[in-house]
């Protein structure tokens, strides 16, 4: 690399700095709003895991045990008993205003059935809807209820003849022992909250690309003054872009600090290639913004683009629903943001402390994405130069 050349790549990078010092709504979509966002979603999770989501309970026993499956329900830390409703009427219309986020209907002569040996079913209601509130409401009522249903049949067992141990196995023959081995206390930060900050900052790191990138479209001289400003169009390009780069990679090792350090999650993997794959995401980010915006007719249409393929990529990762079972079309959309092999080596060096080998795969896809689009976006700007500067030798001759 030349001096002269070198001089024009920081003379692009001096540029761009001005510009968004001196561009109050850049600056805003650069810093404030991504902050905001970050410490919005920080206050959301900050209590880490759902306790005492309320429910309903509508007892038509009204006897002693059912009673205690109402104690027991109450006690279970993801769970608070807030209403004891007279029928199931009153309790859906609480459920369907979310006044409560389940109901335990509880039926007539269940006491009475149990003695007798029957079989009396308790139903529990929640909001399917509401899949992660849903799920916390049916295990924690379930296990409740599991543990009440267990201890009867014991205490008859017992009432039988049969000895502590023996009433015991027979309810239970087989002990079925679950052992999360990642994230135990089922931590919606190590969750949602660390996937959900890079969600957020790959929909800005490719706006900011889209904007730069199409006011330099719009300026006197266009594209062949951006590039002969940078010596080549590589140097530019990469001299317009590294600002954005520098302060969304020290958003996302700032996000990350609150992941590791405010909340405490535990980090397993290897820190090196964790933050060499933060700089591959920040630039295969950036490369998809210029690539989009290149290709689009004006900003607001580069920031369209931008916003369908980047708004609902959390849905599209792996996250929330797997890969593994999703169609062609939305592993096709995964495949092509750069989060989606992000999130994979997070999740396998933060959360599952995995050999280096083993996230090979997500760096290479990482920088078959940045090759890609950079690779693209190199093009389209040299194709965008040229015309420009024919006709201006063209002028000149």
């Amino acid at each position: 690399m030349s001096a002269s050349s070198d001089r024009g790549m920081w003379q692009v990078f001096r540029q761009e700095v001005r510009q968004i010092a001196s561009r109050r709504a850049l600056f805003l979509l650069l810093v404030p709003y991504p902050l905001l966002l970050l410490f919005v979603l920080t206050a959301t999770f900050h209590q880490e895991v759902p306790t005492g989501l309320p429910v309903a309970v509508v007892d038509q026993d009204g006897s002693t045990m059912s009673r205690q499956i109402v104690r027991m329900i109450d006690e279970t830390p993801d769970l608070a008993v807030v209403a004891k409703l007279p029928d199931l009427s009153e309790a859906r219309k609480a459920l369907v205003s979310n006044e409560v986020y389940g109901i335990v209907l509880i039926p007539p002569e269940m006491e009475r059935d149990l003695l007798s040996s029957k079989r009396p079913e308790v139903v529990v209601f929640h909001n399917s809807q509401m899949l992660t509130v849903g799920g916390i409401v049916a295990r924690a009522a379930g296990a409740a209820l599991g543990s009440f249903a267990a201890g009867v049949s014991i205490e008859l067992r017992e009432s039988q003849g049969q000895t502590a141990e023996e009433a015991e196995a027979g309810v239970n023959p087989i002990p079925v022992r679950q052992s999360p081995l990642f994230n135990p206390a089922l931590d919606y930060t190590q969750f949602l909250l660390a996937s959900s900050m890079p969600s957020v900052l790959q929909i800005f790191i490719c706006a900011s690309a889209v904007l730069a990138i199409s006011r330099e479209r719009r300026d006197r001289g266009g594209m062949a003054r951006f590039v002969a400003d940078g010596g080549c169009a590589w140097r530019a390009l990469i001299g317009k872009l590294a600002p954005y780069g520098m302060i969304y990679l020290v958003m996302l090792w700032g996000a990350d600090a609150i992941v590791f350090g405010y909340f405490g999650a535990p980090f397993r993997g290897d820190p090196v290639l964790y933050l060499l794959c933060s700089l591959l995401f920040v630039s295969a980010c950036l490369s998809l913004g210029a690539f989009l915006g290149l290709v689009s007719d004006s900003p607001l249409i580069g920031l369209g683009y931008a916003g369908i393929l980047t708004a609902p990529a959390f849905g599209f990762v792996g996250i929330s629903f797997p890969r593994m079972a999703m169609n062609g079309f939305a592993l096709a959309w995964g495949a092509a943001l750069p989060l989606t092999p992000y999130l994979q080596l997070r999740i396998d060096q933060a959360v599952r402390g995995a050999d280096a080998a083993m996230s090979l795969p997500a760096v290479g896809w990482l920088v078959a994405l940045w090759g890609l689009y950079g690779g693209l976006a190199l093009l389209l700007v040299r194709r965008q130069a040229r015309p420009h500067e024919i006709s201006a030798g063209e002028l000149s001759g």
